[in-house]
């Protein structure tokens, strides 16, 4: 009976120790790839850290999607700039680049026009993404740097820039096997990867130098936030199978899931859309036609902050910014299977 006990328990623990895997720079996304992920706007938790865990996420709903087409870096505007780049996702309106080595995934910088025309915006020095190889209680951290500059050309202001310090941590915190609505009791590495950043802005008066915007109720400068995420790494996908972000008290703000890969991409996305925002400049409310499917719309500010998460009809809409500072802010519409058809920004004067 003693050698039958302690037959199993060595065969329970060599299992248990199988399940532990190793994230590599062949684990992530290349060039061809497209993914298709689905958002749960209800998700509460994200699970315990440790050894051995079980996450059970087949519940999650599919109330919106998203897409990420990965591409060489050739094929995108502001390859140039980014000469060590080895992939890139965006579209022609904008692209993140990255290089991807046997250490470690970085995010270079990302090209894009933010009305001053299109320009390369570098993280200095390159943000780390995931390090190779990575397994239980893999640890980094670091601090990258990036200005963005905005061209304004209203009300006495000629341009707005704004400088973004971050300072972020990753840990390997856990692993076990996780289940979605998609894919079953996947082994996987749970990274927490905790973002702290600051972000300066200034404005610059028309024939003027550049000043420090003053700060307002509701609108301090700088502006300092905290943001946790959790992403689930596997063996078999080349992308995370789920990612949890959560605010700085950890409470979850947004959740989703992948739902499936497409190989064999080979032309950048393009957008053709009659998608219509107006007024730009907009006081109290914006109004959007030319949806020809249901949809869904999120607005960002120049910070990255979500103002806006709506589901879109075929009719029009009207989006009230009557809580929104004056600024500019970035909108993207998606339809239900994730592919986006519409994207621009517009500007709230009041």
């Amino acid at each position: 009976m003693k050698k039958n006990l302690l037959f199993t328990t060595l065969v329970i623990s060599t299992l248990s120790v199988s399940s532990q895997i190793i994230i590599n720079t062949g684990d992530m996304p290349v060039a061809g790839q497209t993914f298709y992920s689905a958002n749960d706007t209800n998700v509460t938790s994200y699970g315990n850290a440790g050894t051995n865990q079980t996450w059970n996420f087949a519940a999650w709903g599919d109330h919106e999607r998203d897409t990420a087409a990965f591409y060489t870096p050739a094929s995108l505007p502001g390859s140039s700039f980014f000469s060590t780049a080895t992939v890139v996702t965006g579209d022609s309106s904008g692209a993140l680049f990255m290089k991807n080595s046997s250490s470690s995934l970085d995010i270079l910088g990302f090209y894009a026009d933010f009305g001053m025309g299109a320009s390369a915006i570098e993280f200095t020095p390159p943000q780390k993404f995931l390090s190779f190889p990575s397994t239980y209680l893999t640890a980094y951290n670091g601090v990258s740097k990036y200005t963005l500059q905005f061209y304004i050309g209203d009300f006495g202001i000629d341009s707005m820039k704004v400088k973004s310090n971050i300072t972020y941590s990753s840990t390997i915190d856990a692993w076990g096997a996780i289940t979605t609505p998609v894919d079953v009791n996947v082994n996987s590495l749970r990274q927490k990867f905790t973002e702290y950043r600051s972000d300066t802005t200034y404005l610059q008066p028309t024939g003027q130098p550049w000043m420090l915007q003053p700060p307002s109720q509701g609108n301090p400068n700088p502006r300092i936030d905290t943001t946790i995420t959790y992403r689930w790494f596997s063996n078999t996908k080349k992308f995370p199978i789920a990612e949890i972000l959560t605010d700085g008290n950890n409470m979850v703000t947004s959740a989703s899931y992948l739902l499936s890969t497409q190989v064999g991409v080979n032309e950048q996305l393009k957008i053709n859309s009659n998608v219509n925002v107006f007024p730009n400049p907009a006081t109290d409310k914006i109004n959007i036609t030319g949806i020809s499917e249901q949809s869904f719309l999120v607005i960002f500010d120049v910070n990255g902050k979500l103002m806006e998460k709506s589901r879109l009809t075929k009719n029009n809409t009207r989006i009230y910014t009557t809580d929104y500072e004056n600024g500019i802010y970035f909108y993207q519409i998606n339809s239900l299977s994730g592919k986006t058809i519409g994207k621009g920004k517009f500007i709230v004067s009041k």
